[in-house]
């Protein structure tokens, strides 16, 4: 259980790791974020072999290249202040992490302002699914179809189970199904309302909506842990871990420029920031750590303290972390830009 006082400005990955936080958690990081690289480097070499696909596979391929951390000594917060980052998390683990820790921090916010201002309001986390099939784009079709029926019933005010819901996000996920071996596509929800939502009624109400599954989950996230609930919302679209490079891309081709999370009510409006490097501390002490990938995993190279205004000057404000744009040649410049900007700090490393 994810301790409740440690819970604010930690990113997704940090609260996945438990207890620890801070310069104590970053060595499973990085070693987190070295696994997602690994991952990225089999679906990249896979997009490289297709046909005109050699751009896509480069851009996937030279992600995560470098990192620079900063570690707020003084209120022991460590944050990725500047990398390359391809922004392609529907093929990149590396880049599914950082988008998840950026809606993580999004979110968290609105859902303590909506306590403050309707204290009997209560989270719970929802999972709705639809019957596996071998086509994904009709079976996510009829998944999201079935989703925003199950929306306009409570808008029609006909009663719903959804009826007493203030506050949801939700977003969608794609894997195959174990025993099935066909696409699995489901979403899961946080829901805010004064009391939980009745499974029973939730499943006569999806099955008659979707035609093929009344298979659904109600649970309550403990509100002294509501990151638990926000972290399974928040977590990849795809199981990397478990998806062969050749159903990575598939899935990227079916399911790239589709919203895969959405919101509603209360939580409504709220951004998922495109920078998917963290947000400074500003006037605050830091120490950098800069990390470069080599075959195996993250090294860390260089670091030192700075003052802020000094390592604003020295590391730049342009594009902190994402450059899709940008050429071979120019990644390698901001690599030597930012290597540049550090001196030695001390030799101990992560495996």
């Amino acid at each position: 259980m994810l301790e409740p006082p440690d819970q604010k400005g930690r990113s997704l990955d940090e609260l996945a790791l438990g207890e620890a936080s801070g310069i104590e958690a970053l060595p499973k990081r990085v070693n987190r974020y070295g696994d997602a690289k690994r991952r990225a480097l089999e679906v990249a070499k896979y997009i490289g072999e297709q046909p005109g696909e050699d751009v896509l596979s480069r851009r996937v391929s030279g992600c995560g290249e470098y990192l620079l951390f900063r570690h707020y000594f003084t209120v022991d917060q460590v944050r990725l202040h500047e990398a390359y980052l391809c922004t392609k998390h529907l093929l990149c683990p590396l880049c599914a992490i950082r988008r998840g820790a950026r809606a993580l921090q999004a979110y968290l916010p609105r859902y303590e302002a909506v306590c403050e201002l309707q204290p009997l309001l209560r989270p719970f986390l929802m999972t709705l699914t639809v019957k596996d099939g071998a086509d994904l784009q009709e079976r996510f079709d009829h998944l999201h179809k079935s989703q925003r029926e199950l929306w306009k019933r409570k808008q029609r005010g006909r009663g719903s189970v959804l009826d007493g819901v203030r506050a949801a996000v939700w977003s969608y996920e794609v894997k195959r199904g174990k025993g099935s071996g066909l696409w699995h596509p489901h979403l899961h929800m946080v829901a805010m309302a004064e009391h939980q939502p009745d499974a029973v009624q939730l499943a006569n109400e999806w099955q008659s909506i979707t035609g093929d599954s009344f298979i659904v989950d109600v649970r309550a996230i403990d509100q002294a842990d509501p990151a638990s609930g926000f972290l399974e919302v928040f977590k990849y679209a795809l199981k990397f871990s478990d998806m062969e490079p050749e159903d990575t891309f598939h899935a990227y081709q079916v399911l790239k420029g589709r919203r895969l999370v959405s919101s509603a009510g209360l939580f409504r409006g709220i951004e998922i920031p495109e920078t998917l490097t963290d947000e400074p501390l500003d006037d605050l002490p830091y120490v950098e750590l800069f990390y470069r990938y080599f075959e195996g995993g993250y090294s860390l190279q260089r670091g030192m303290g700075q003052r802020p205004i000094e390592a604003s000057e020295a590391t730049g404000n342009r594009g902190r972390g994402t450059r899709p744009g940008n050429s071979q040649s120019n990644q390698r410049s901001d690599f030597q830009r930012v290597a540049g900007a550090c001196r030695v700090l001390d030799p101990w490393r992560t495996s």
